[in-house]
């Protein structure tokens, strides 16, 4: 059995250790495209370009892969879905038309509108001046995002006085002219309160949760944000909560879409926040079309099911079997994700130092109860520098209570050796105050 699995970060290298892992499928051979040479003892590492879903279509065929998996958003945007299905090839994701929940901002404000699922109030603009006039009269702080920002490039900013949304709104206008663009721009109003994820795994019909999780995300002035790591389970989402949360949020969403004839399928993450001005209400934020970094670096290492047969079932649309919710293993799990300080193009050659970390790793596990995972990815730099990337470490350890994990999930991410690294120190620390 042939498994594509299309991306080179540190989701894509949790999938691979989470699919060798499995007990009833120990020949799953894996492709990894492009992959990372860190990885080349685990899977093939394809050298082919991630942005042409007719040219991977071709490698499925050829290498005659059972199912793939996706985890570039921006494929779904070009149709990879609809291709690889009319081919006859197993794919886990949205078609292209469900993949304009995360690729486009206004699409996602609307459709949670008219469906009546709670989120942030919003306006958009095509005009600049039009949008500079609305600030004299608007509440800050305020969010701005493009419409596309596949297309633009432009990552979404919160804006704390005029002058600051005055100085954002004329990069957005500018960067639309330069990359020709009819991407719109979009305000929105700042929800506060404590951020969530929950993941889903959806055939169309339904959606079945994975485990909630608590991410870290590092905003900087290039590219919006970073994962630097999560935790789960998270203690502030109570049984209560996500009931409500099922009821406003994921089964009006997967309803509405399939009622709008784009039945979804694949993964489907709501970032949802809590809305301390309103009772702690569930908000929803943002759909998501992947698993992020983190949320896979934690949820993979919990779930209970055979992840092969999981990701099968959603694309080929059918997850009845599973229709009374997911197996969980009891336990905690924390990521740290450690990332250089300093852009290196490409892989930056550091195998040895890499069987070093592992090597330490073994001893973690040897010298301390809980489960110490070390993975590996690239990711972009922070400069957005085209074929720029960096290299990022996810210290992630799985033990019986969050404390626990935390300690060991520190121990490991000290042991990673960069030359210059960066990464959160208190991460898991809100999941202890309850």
């Amino acid at each position: 059995m042939k498994v594509l699995i299309i991306g080179s970060g540190l989701k894509e290298a949790a999938l691979i250790w989470k699919l060798r892992a499995s007990e009833k499928y120990s020949g799953i051979e894996v492709l990894l495209a492009p992959g990372n040479q860190a990885l080349a003892e685990h899977a093939e590492i394809l050298d082919c370009e991630l942005n042409d879903p007719n040219r991977l279509l071709e490698i499925a065929i050829a290498r005659n892969i059972h199912l793939t998996i996706v985890g570039e958003a921006e494929l779904f945007t070009k149709g990879i879905v609809d291709l690889f299905r009319e081919n006859g090839k197993l794919i886990l994701g949205p078609t292209k038309a469900a993949a304009m929940l995360e690729a486009s901002n206004l699409f996602a404000r609307d459709f949670a509108y008219r469906n009546e699922i709670p989120s942030p109030r919003f306006v958009c603009f095509e005009n600049k001046v039009v949008a500079e006039a609305f600030l004299e009269r608007a509440s800050f702080p305020i969010r701005i995002c493009a419409d596309q920002e596949f297309e633009t490039n432009t990552p979404a900013r919160v804006a704390c006085d005029v002058a600051e949304a005055q100085k954002l709104i004329q990069t957005m206008f500018k960067n639309r002219f330069l990359q020709r663009t009819s991407s719109k721009v979009i305000f929105e109003e700042v929800i506060e309160g404590p951020r969530i994820t929950i993941n889903t795994i959806c055939d169309g019909e339904r959606a079945l949760s994975l485990l909630p999780v608590q991410t870290y995300r590092e905003t900087n002035e290039n590219d919006g944000y970073q994962d630097m790591g999560a935790y789960a389970p998270t203690p502030v989402l109570t049984t209560e909560l996500m009931k409500e949360i099922r009821a406003t949020i994921l089964d009006p969403s997967i309803k509405a879409l399939a009622e709008d004839g784009c039945a979804y399928t694949g993964i489907l993450a709501f970032d949802i926040v809590l809305d301390e001005r309103d009772h702690n209400k569930p908000k929803l934020i943002k759909y998501r079309t992947c698993l992020a970094d983190s949320d896979a670096q934690v949820i993979l290492p919990l779930l209970d099911e055979d992840l092969f047969e999981l990701i099968t079932a959603s694309a080929s649309e059918d997850l009845g079997f599973y229709k009374e919710g997911l197996h969980k293993y009891l336990g905690s799990a924390l990521a740290v994700n450690v990332i250089a300080a300093d852009a290196v193009l490409g892989f930056g050659q550091n195998l040895a130092a890499i069987d070093a970390m592992r090597s330490e790793q073994k001893n973690l596990e040897e010298n301390f109860s809980g489960l110490p995972l070390l993975f590996y990815g690239l990711a972009a730099a922070n400069n957005g520098s085209q074929g720029n990337q960096t290299e990022v470490f996810g210290a992630t350890a799985v033990a019986e209570n969050l404390l626990d994990a935390q300690i060991l999930a520190y121990k490991l991410a000290d042991k990673i050796s960069l030359p210059s690294k960066y990464f959160e120190t208190n991460i898991g620390d809100a999941g202890m105050i309850v």
